[in-house]
């Protein structure tokens, strides 16, 4: 390759990585337009950290110009050529150092967790084929929409979502239906946001309705995985309710969404290479500060190898 070739290549790169970056327009409802268009035409900041397919888009919506509100949105979208693990521990660890730990190019924290459970997670939980924790259920024995979903992943490290089936979410059976999967590495979650390109029905509750940080998985049609940050509990970032998450994730084409735990504990990692540390781009808010040192401590992430 002669040197000018090397030098136009490069450039294109730099153009590629500092110039804005527009969603392909979506088919909208009317109560809708106004946000979709604001949030497909806004100007992406884009940073290439692998040039394999690892591509992080950032936007801050200022001026109340997102759901009447201030945001602030992390996407990262992973290409096909990219294996993923679900990683955990029996005690609390950042998903910085998760993603150390794994050598991995990214991470996002993974599902909810408590002190009490095994390996600190109260949903199901499969590393490397061996059942790690089961789904805790309430008092009722019925499952809650935190469970409603699973991320799946299989032995050459491919990640789908899974919904679980209305007649499953119906009986006491905690974790049967995940048992019956065949996958190296499963992780229930949810709610569930999208399957098979429509949108689930979100359920009327305080957690719902509530606007907080989220962190999202969806997958699009053709392979691509997206790591989806909304910062929260900041006067810059508002947070989402899961309704609006799902809005985004329908507008960034995901086929299959799922919510993952959110709050404190939502951060995205990533690095460019593995000689380099991996670096927190979100804003996390367990120090209610609106910078990139607020990360908690979580049971369990994914991560990008």
């Amino acid at each position: 390759m002669n040197r000018r070739i090397t030098l136009l290549l490069f450039f294109g790169i730099f153009l590629l990585q500092t110039t804005a970056w527009q969603l392909p327009c979506q088919t909208v409802s009317s109560q809708s337009g106004s946000d979709s268009l604001t949030f497909v035409k806004a100007k992406w900041s884009t940073r290439i950290i692998h040039m394999g397919g690892i591509i992080l888009r950032q936007c801050a919506f200022t001026d109340s110009s997102l759901f009447n509100s201030n945001q602030y949105v992390s996407v990262l979208e992973i290409g096909s050529s990219f294996r993923f693990d679900i990683v955990a521990d029996t005690a609390l660890v950042l998903t910085t150092d998760f993603a150390t730990y794994a050598e991995a190019y990214a991470a996002v924290n993974g599902s909810y967790f408590a002190w009490d459970a095994p390996w600190n997670s109260v949903n199901y939980l499969r590393i490397d084929g061996k059942e790690l924790a089961p789904n805790r259920l309430p008092g009722n024995g019925i499952r809650t929409s935190h469970q409603s979903g699973c991320v799946v992943i299989s032995e050459k490290g491919k990640l789908t979502i899974r919904k679980v089936p209305d007649q499953v979410m119906a009986t006491s059976y905690s974790d049967i239906w995940e048992r019956e999967i065949k996958a190296e590495d499963i992780l229930s979650s949810g709610p569930v946001l999208r399957v098979q390109g429509k949108d689930e029905p979100v359920l009327e509750n305080a957690f719902n309705r509530t606007r907080h940080p989220r962190t999202a998985l969806g997958v699009r049609r053709g392979g691509k995985v997206l790591m989806v940050v909304v910062d929260g509990r900041a006067e810059e970032a508002a947070g989402m309710t899961i309704n609006e998450l799902q809005d985004i994730m329908r507008w960034l084409r995901s086929w299959n969404a799922i919510n993952l735990d959110g709050g404190g504990s939502s951060t995205l990692a990533v690095r460019r290479n593995l000689r380099k540390p991996i670096q927190v781009v979100n804003h996390p808010s367990d120090n209610r500060l609106f910078d990139h040192k607020g990360e908690r401590r979580v049971a369990n992430a994914i991560v990008v190898k």
